[in-house]
């Protein structure tokens, strides 16, 4: 077997991945080598034979290429692609600025070229380390969406790289409504969450790869997004190579609120940068300042409010620096969420889904590191809010009935007609916003306009088995007191002549 042959295999591979196939197989001494050192030294002492290193080289290629997909991602969802030519022997695109030209897609003389701004292809693709950069895949992307390309053959994606590129066209497509949802993978999701985030947020690089095909600071940001949006925040990814990583959007609150939101990785378990590096708030003010609230407009601005860190776990003296902060954007509020506390608030609330965007506007409010017993006295607070808004409803109802009632009952029926019954569950609507409900009038007709928020769903539950339990206390109450004549019986004493 030969040794040469070894190490040219293992050559292929980034330094990163060389290390990480130490750290995987036992290896020791590659501490302070360089790339070509490490592969020899790696050759020498891992005990696989040539054919499985070759795979392992290939697996690691491979997941480097859909990592390149799934980084095309954002581009491509947030519909950035703009295909400026498209012939037969020649496209060109437009992907956020940056111009990509492929010629003779699918043949043997394909090439392909990307921006002199993308570093990533003039430092990689150029030198032949990756075959791409991640704007490649977003054009073809784009291309198998408006149906202009066989998916089938593409250059340089097959197998788990075409899988990716077709899962993102599959999702771009459900939202925008051409395929029919197939519903949220939510229990999918949540098993990722509880099994892998709080050891990615500690850079684990061998789940992040074995299993998510990415680098572990990559997959913190997307199981992060994924966390929030379990809580039924939208969310927005960042699209650039810096900046803010999420906007997490309470859609559902009075008034909404966007955090700005920023994924920090720390081998060691606990990020504590701030703590010895105070000046990397200004950045964070950049990122919730200058890269979102100043891009907005009118009452958009003012829906910024919260800047938050997420990580592995935060010192209790990372604290102090949110009043600076505060002060620094002139209102905008710090907090820090630890990855095991935003795992326990996610499995909490997906047991229970009873927390609103305005109960969980609490935990951006903060200023401090949450805590698990910080999302226990949400749960409790939620619970108070459902049995008071309960109690207001029935209160409501039985008021509107007894006054039905005085006016309309009889032995056999409460009497009422359309309009009575649609004011009846207007007024009760009413007294469900903003929790449950968002009313408003269309600016150019002035018709009602009512938004239910389906997403409280478990809160309905609880509140509607309420009114429906004092419903069937009034008909019972109304059954075993009224006595007031039908007006059946009316006429037909009248006709037998009996009074």
């Amino acid at each position: 077997m030969s040794l040469k042959e070894k190490i040219a295999l293992l050559k292929k591979l980034t330094k990163n991945e060389l290390i990480e196939i130490c750290k995987n197989y036992g290896i020791k001494g590659y501490s302070g080598l360089s790339q070509a050192k490490l592969a020899e030294h790696i050759a020498k002492r891992l005990n696989l034979n040539l054919k499985e290193i070759r795979d392992l080289v290939n697996n690691y290629i491979e997941q480097r290429l859909v990592s390149k997909v799934y980084d095309a991602r954002d581009h491509f969802l947030l519909k950035k692609i703009r295909i400026e030519h498209f012939s037969e022997d020649m496209i060109i695109a437009d992907v956020a600025g940056y111009r990509v030209k492929i010629a003779n897609l699918g043949k043997e003389d394909f090439s392909y070229s990307c921006d002199e701004k993308c570093a990533d292809y003039v430092y990689q693709v150029r030198k032949r380390r990756y075959p791409f950069c991640k704007h490649y895949p977003a054009v073809l992307a784009e291309l198998v969406y408006q149906g202009l390309v066989d998916p089938n053959n593409l250059n340089h994606i097959h197998g788990k790289v075409l899988e990716a590129l077709l899962e993102l066209v599959e999702e771009r497509k459900k939202e925008d409504g051409l395929l029919k949802p197939g519903g949220r993978d939510i229990e999918n999701t949540l098993k990722q969450l509880i099994e892998d985030y709080v050891e990615i947020s500690k850079q684990n690089s061998k789940i992040a790869r074995e299993k998510y095909n990415s680098s572990p600071e990559k997959v913190f940001e997307i199981l992060t997004e994924k966390a929030f949006q379990l809580l039924e925040f939208d969310t927005i990814a960042r699209t650039k190579e810096s900046g803010w990583d999420l906007l997490i959007i309470g859609t559902h609150a009075t008034p909404p609120y966007i955090a700005v939101v920023e994924c920090k990785t720390a081998s060691s378990g606990v990020y504590d940068y701030i703590t010895r590096n105070p000046d990397y708030l200004i950045r964070l003010k950049t990122y919730c300042i200058d890269l979102v609230k100043e891009k907005l407009l009118g009452v958009y601005k003012d829906y910024v409010r919260y800047m938050v860190v997420v990580g592995p776990d935060f010192p209790k003296e990372i604290e102090r620096y949110t009043l600076q902060f505060r002060h620094m954007t002139e209102g905008i509020k710090l907090s820090f969420f630890p990855a095991r506390t935003l795992v326990y608030l996610v499995k909490r609330y997906r047991e229970n889904p009873i927390l609103t965007h305005d109960i969980l506007e609490h935990l951006f409010d903060s200023e401090k590191v949450v805590r698990e017993e910080d999302v226990d006295r949400l749960f409790e607070d939620a619970n108070r809010r459902i049995d008071n808004l309960t109690d207001l409803v029935r209160q409501r109802l039985r008021e509107r009935f007894r006054d039905l009632s005085a006016r309309t009952a009889d032995a056999c029926f409460i009497k009422m007609d359309e309009v009575l019954l649609q004011t009846l569950i207007y007024e009760i609507l009413e007294n469900l916003q903003p929790d449950l409900v968002k009313m408003g009038k269309k600016s150019t007709t002035g018709v009602t306009t009512i938004n239910l928020k389906h997403d409280y769903y478990e809160i309905w539950n609880r509140v509607l088995k309420g009114l429906v339990e004092e419903f069937v206390k009034l008909l019972k109450e109304e059954s075993d007191t009224q006595e007031k004549r039908t007006e059946l019986k009316e006429e037909l004493i009248k006709f037998l002549e009996l009074r």
